[in-house]
C-alpha cells in the first residue's frame, strides 16, 4: 500500500474512532440526565425536599433552559419556607416553559403573601400577561393593586386593557367610577403593611395617608403604624391634610397630592395655592382631568368664563364621568344663561352622588350588584363615556345570558 493510501486509511480510522468516542460520551450525558430527571421526580413524589434540591439543581447544569428543574427548585425551597429563594427560582423559569404562566402565579401569590414584596407580585402578573392577555387572574391582582395604591394612570391603562381582550373583573367599573374619591379602610391597611418591607417607598407612604378618611385620622379606619417601624410616628394626632403638607415637602412633585391640595383649594376659595400647585403638576398632568377642572376654576374665579368653559369641557373630555367636573361647569353655564345645559349637568351630577352613595355602602367592590353595574352604563353613556359605556352593556349582557 502506498505512503497516501496508508495515511487516508489511517485518518479515516481514526475519525471513525473519535466519532464513536463522542457518540458513546453524548450517550453517557444523555443517559446521567435521564436518571438525574427520574431520581428528581421521585424526590418529588416522596417529598425528599433537601434531595430535590440538590437533583433539581444538577439538573440546571445540564439543561438550563428547561424550566422543570427551576420549578423543582421553586417547590423544594417553599416547603423549607424558603420564599426569597423560591422567588428567584420561579422567576427563571423561561417563557418558553409550557408551565411559565401557572409559574408566575405562584409568584405573585408568594409575593402578596410570605415575601410581604407586591412590586414584584406586579412583575410577574405582567409577565404572565405578555405571555397570555387573557389571563383574567392576572387582569385582576393587577387592577386591585392599582387601586388600593392609587396609581391612577396604571389603574386606567389596566382597565382598559382588561377591556380589550373581555377579562376585567366586573368591580373594575366601580374602580373607573370611583376614580377620584376612592378610599379604603383595608387599602390603608394594606399600604401599612407593605411598608414594613418599603418604609420609604413614596408609593405606599402616599396611598397609605390618602386612602384615609377625610376625618380627623384617629378613626379606626386608620391605623397608627407598628411602633417598631421605620416612619413609625403614630399618625392618629395628625390631620390627614397635615400628613398630605408633610408628605408634599418630601414628595413635591407627587400628582396624587398635588391633586388633593387642589381639590382643597377649591374647597376653599384658595386661588393663589391652587395657581402654585398647578405650576408644580405641569410635568405629567396633562392627561389627568383633576388638573383641568383646577385650571378650569382658576378660570371660573376670575370670571374667565370662556376659559373656564373649555378648561372643564377637556376634564370631562379625559373622564366624563367626572362628576365633581360636571358641577362646577353647571356653575359656569348657569353664570352663562345656558340654562338648558345646566338642567343636563344637575341631573347628571345628582345620578352620580346617589350612585356614588349607594357604592360606597358596599362591604366590598367585588360585591357590586348588577343594578349598579347598570346604572354605571348607563350613566356612561349619557355622559359621552362610549367606550365604558358599551363594555358594561356587553357585560351585563354576558351576566343576564348565564342566568337560568
Amino acid at each position: 500500500m502506498s505512503l497516501p493510501r496508508r495515511i487516508t486509511a489511517i485518518s479515516l480510522a481514526l475519525g471513525a474512532l473519535i466519532a464513536s468516542g463522542g457518540a458513546a460520551y453524548y450517550a453517557w450525558l444523555e443517559y446521567q440526565q435521564n436518571e438525574l430527571v427520574t431520581q428528581a421526580r421521585a424526590a418529588l413524589k416522596t417529598h425528599r425536599w433537601d434531595e430535590l434540591e440538590i437533583l433539581a439543581d444538577r439538573w440546571t447544569t445540564f439543561d438550563p433552559r428547561n424550566g422543570e428543574p427551576w420549578r423543582l427548585l421553586a417547590q423544594a425551597a417553599i416547603r423549607r419556607s424558603e420564599w426569597s429563594a423560591a422567588a428567584k427560582y420561579l422567576w427563571t423559569v423561561p417563557d418558553t416553559d409550557p408551565q411559565i404562566v401557572q409559574s408566575m402565579i405562584e409568584l405573585s401569590k408568594l409575593s402578596f403573601t410570605q415575601l410581604n414584596d407586591p412590586l414584584k407580585g406586579v412583575d410577574a402578573c405582567e409577565r404572565i400577561l405578555r405571555n397570555d392577555p387573557t389571563a383574567a387572574g392576572a387582569q385582576q391582582q393587577l387592577i386591585w393593586f392599582y387601586a388600593m395604591t392609587l396609581q391612577r394612570e396604571k389603574l386606567l391603562n389596566q382597565i382598559r386593557a382588561a377591556i380589550k381582550v373581555g377579562r376585567e373583573p366586573r368591580e373594575a367599573y366601580v374602580y373607573y367610577f370611583l376614580i377620584d374619591s376612592f378610599q379604603s379602610a383595608d387599602a390603608v391597611k394594606l399600604n401599612e403593611r407593605w411598608l414594613e418591607s418599603a418604609p420609604d417607598s413614596e408609593l405606599f407612604l402616599v396611598a397609605r395617608v390618602l386612602q384615609m378618611p377625610e376625618s380627623e385620622t384617629g378613626s379606626h379606619d386608620a391605623p397608627a403604624a407598628p411602633s417598631d417601624a421605620p416612619n413609625s410616628r403614630p399618625i392618629s394626632s395628625h390631620s390627614k391634610r397635615d400628613l398630605v403638607n408633610t408628605l408634599l415637602g418630601r414628595f413635591p412633585n407627587n400628582l396624587e397630592l398635588l391633586a388633593y391640595q387642589g381639590a382643597d383649594c377649591i374647597a376653599n376659595g384658595d386661588v393663589e395655592r391652587a395657581a402654585m400647585l398647578l405650576s408644580q403638576a405641569l410635568e405629567g398632568a396633562s392627561q389627568d382631568n383633576r388638573f383641568w377642572r383646577i385650571k378650569g376654576w382658576l378660570h371660573e374665579s376670575r370670571n374667565e368664563l370662556e376659559e373656564a368653559t373649555i378648561a372643564y369641557r377637556d376634564a370631562l373630555t379625559l373622564h366624563p364621568l367626572d362628576w365633581n367636573t360636571m358641577n362646577r361647569l353647571a356653575v359656569v353655564e348657569r353664570r352663562r344663561h345656558n340654562l338648558a345645559e345646566v338642567e343636563r349637568l344637575t341631573s347628571l351630577v345628582e345620578r352620580a352622588k346617589v350612585l356614588r352613595a349607594d357604592l360606597r355602602k358596599l362591604p366590598a367592590v367585588e360585591l357590586v350588584p348588577v343594578s349598579a353595574l347598570s346604572e354605571i352604563a348607563k350613566l356612561a353613556r349619557d355622559c359621552g363615556d362610549q367606550e365604558i359605556g358599551l363594555a358594561l352593556e356587553r357585560r351585563l349582557s354576558q351576566v343576564r345570558t348565564r342566568r337560568p
